[in-house]
């Protein structure tokens, strides 16, 4: 019996303001294990710890929440040999960030001595890496084809729509369909690049690229389905996404929360990124967010992984319910588009099909696109009210505060039956030079 697999599902909370800042977690954790005969069984675990003090003179502190484990090691083994390589990781929140991706590229590629004798690495462990990477970009490629032709979705145009649309996505920040619909004037943003070429890299490229594209592109869409050329653009794609911050849907991801103080600063702030493949001396990985209290906003309120009534508290609706509602509003754009496409076919069938055509994505974008400011609004006009009795909270109050909104996730999973959120809560409060741990009172 093997254990291949291990994610967090967990419940955790963010609370900062002016004065200092706290994190909150469950302690469940889900394994999955793989038996011989080709079946798997699920295992839960409580007791785990997800917060880390990274610096505790700073102070930094970390949070990690979805996948548990990176190349095989848990994040609390990964933390601890990275404090022993990195005694100085940086003077600022966003520097120890920073520091901790360089940490993870020279160890995973072998050019950190130290680091490999703290964390050996088994043979084979980046070509896996890169593999899952390279089966991820094509599985999104056979998704692009579907979103582009439906049924046709081997049809050259289609494929060849489909490989612009994995190119912008690989090359612009954000939804492909939502930068369709951006304001008059307004421009996608290129993504960040996280990584350079490298001997290494280029080795891999070399030697498994193509192999690996081939197979998968037989597994996803048949025999001989994908003409060489269009294979040949998709390898470039892959080849030019492996420097930018993009990481495919179906790679393995780790969020990691960094929050605290830097040498010279008065208040917390934090850094949210996205952890996923590591290949070639590159640490694919993404910002998703950074911030700190002010007068404009004086209280950052943040949930993460399984919050659902956290989420209902703080913005006024669970995720099921607006994906209810995301879909019923795709539907009646997509019936309102075809009756207007059907009274134009009565006068002229090729204008009309030319432009049902043109807007065969828009339902799955506006409707999209009006969640999103419906979530705006109301997460502003709901925050506010837990804001107000959070912003002049002590630190060590804030601690309090959002272990009590990690109960709420754990009471919600305690009456489903579900064990994938759990006591205990463990916390901790941070300040100017003081860190400190406590643990939640269970109820």
């Amino acid at each position: 019996m093997a254990r291949l697999g291990v994610d967090d599902m967990t419940s955790e909370v963010m609370l900062l303001n002016v004065q200092g800042g706290a994190l909150a977690a469950d302690s469940a954790l889900t394994a999955i294990e793989y038996h011989k005969d080709g079946t798997a069984s699920v295992r839960y675990q409580t007791g785990i710890e997800k917060i880390y003090v990274v610096d505790e003179k700073l102070p930094v502190a970390s949070m990690i929440f979805d996948v548990a484990e990176f190349y095989r090691y848990p994040w609390s083994t990964i933390f601890e040999a990275f404090k022993t390589a990195v005694p100085s990781s940086g003077t600022t929140v966003t520097k120890v960030t920073q520091s901790l991706v360089e940490f993870l590229g020279r160890w995973t590629s072998g050019a950190d001595a130290k680091a490999q004798s703290l964390l050996p690495l088994e043979e084979g462990q980046e070509r896996l890496s890169f593999a899952i990477y390279v089966a991820a970009i094509v599985q999104r490629f056979y998704q692009c084809a579907e979103l582009s032709g439906g049924q046709s979705a081997q049809k050259p145009q289609v494929l060849s729509r489909a490989l612009d649309m994995l190119r912008f996505e690989t090359t612009h920040s954000g939804d492909y369909f939502q930068n369709l619909f951006l304001p008059h004037g307004d421009t996608p943003s290129r993504r960040p690049i996280v990584g350079e070429s490298s001997p290494r890299l280029v080795a891999l490229l070399d030697q498994y690229l193509d192999r690996l594209l081939t197979g998968m592109l037989k597994a996803m869409f048949g025999d001989n389905a994908v003409p060489d050329e269009t294979k040949a653009a998709l390898a470039a794609i892959t080849v030019s996404s492996c420097l930018t911050d993009w990481i495919p849907p179906g790679v393995p991801k780790t969020g990691i929360v960094f929050a605290g103080y830097g040498a010279s600063d008065v208040r917390p702030m934090y850094v949210e990124i996205l952890i996923g493949s590591a290949f070639g001396g590159i640490v694919k990985h993404q910002l998703v967010a950074s911030g700190a209290p002010n007068q404009r906003e004086p209280v950052i309120i943040r949930s993460f992984a399984q919050a659902d009534l956290i989420d209902a508290l703080l913005r006024g609706a669970q995720p099921g319910y607006k994906y209810v509602l995301f879909q019923l509003m795709r539907q009646g754009i997509g019936a309102l588009l075809n009756a207007v496409g059907g009274e134009i076919a009565k006068k002229d069938t090729g204008l009309a099909k030319s432009i049902l055509q043109t807007f065969d994505q828009a339902p799955l974008a506006v409707a999209r696109a009006i969640i999103m400011a419906g979530d705006d609004i109301a997460r502003h006009a709901m925050e506010m009210r837990v804001a107000e009795v959070v912003s002049s909270a002590a630190p060590e109050l804030l601690a309090d505060y959002a272990s009590k909104l990690v109960r709420l996730s754990v009471i919600e999973h305690e009456l489903t039956g579900s064990q994938t959120v759990a006591e205990p809560i463990i916390a901790l409060y941070m300040k100017k030079g003081h860190i400190e741990r406590v643990k939640a009172k269970s109820v």
